[in-house]
């Protein structure tokens, strides 16, 4: 909501852009916590946050700049769950987290470009690679697969 003098305020409480911490809201988006999360946590919407790491240049590029180091961060998060999934007793399904670390690798695409390219995959040393093109989504599901099909390898023989 604006104030008659221009001031953004959120629409819950009274926050406003001065009590907005910059740096530890570019920290949290660099450690992988989602805007939404973020604004939510500040009791503003997520446009509102948007709008505010867009008021200056200076603060735009630090938070264009924070996006897309946290590419990596989401990539851990969707490995992590997979590594879970491994263990039987972690009770996890490992369709779900197959699915989870798909959107991670997606979010991650889309936050840093380089994440989104197409790499070559296998082939022996020295030998070409036998898939040439594969995207990182592509390669988290065929990581998975290959890790869903260990762990019930490790459960067919115990």
């Amino acid at each position: 909501m604006l104030t008659n003098r221009g001031e953004c305020y959120s629409r819950v409480g009274d926050v406003t852009q001065d009590d907005l911490d910059v740096d530890q809201v570019l920290d949290r988006i660099e450690s992988g916590e989602s805007q939404a999360e973020i604004a939510e946590s500040l009791g503003v919407s997520p446009p509102t946050l948007c709008r505010w790491l867009k008021s200056d240049e200076s603060t735009a590029k630090r938070s264009a700049q924070a996006r897309e180091e946290s590419a990596e961060a989401w990539l851990d998060k969707g490995l992590g769950v997979l590594s879970k999934a491994l263990y039987k007793d972690a009770g996890m399904d490992a369709g779900a987290a197959r699915a989870y670390a798909q959107e991670c690798a997606r979010r991650a695409a889309i936050r840093n470009p380089k994440y989104s390219e197409k790499m070559a995959i296998g082939g022996a040393e020295g030998l070409p690679p036998i898939k040439t093109e594969m995207s990182l989504t592509e390669a988290t599901r065929q990581i998975a697969f290959a890790l869903a099909q260990s762990a019930r390898k490790t459960e067919a023989k115990e």
